[in-house]
């Protein structure tokens, strides 16, 4: 029987290959964790994206179906036109 010293002398190069893979394997470990982090990361920024997406879509849905109405437009042209009915003073703070 060989002597466990004299074994190892003879196949360094197997504990050598084993330590190699074991540290490739840790790296890809690694970087596939990181890259799952990272897919969760944008999974969730997509679909907050997606949330506001949808609510801007029901507002817009909203605003198609109001649209004939003179009260519904009487708003929009407020909020986003700043036009004032008669009668009324704009005052604008800067």
């Amino acid at each position: 029987m060989r002597s466990f010293p004299r074994i190892l002398s003879h196949n360094w190069w197997v504990i050598v290959f084993i330590l190699m893979s074991g540290a490739f394997y840790l790296q890809v470990l690694h970087e596939k964790n990181c890259l799952i982090m990272k897919m969760g990361e944008r999974v969730r920024e997509l679909g907050r994206a997606c949330l506001l997406a949808e609510a801007e879509k029901e507002e817009l849905l909203l605003r198609i179906r109001n649209r004939d109405d003179p009260e519904w437009m009487e708003l929009v042209l407020k909020e986003k036109l700043g036009v004032v009915p008669e009668g009324q003073i704009k005052v604008v703070f800067q």
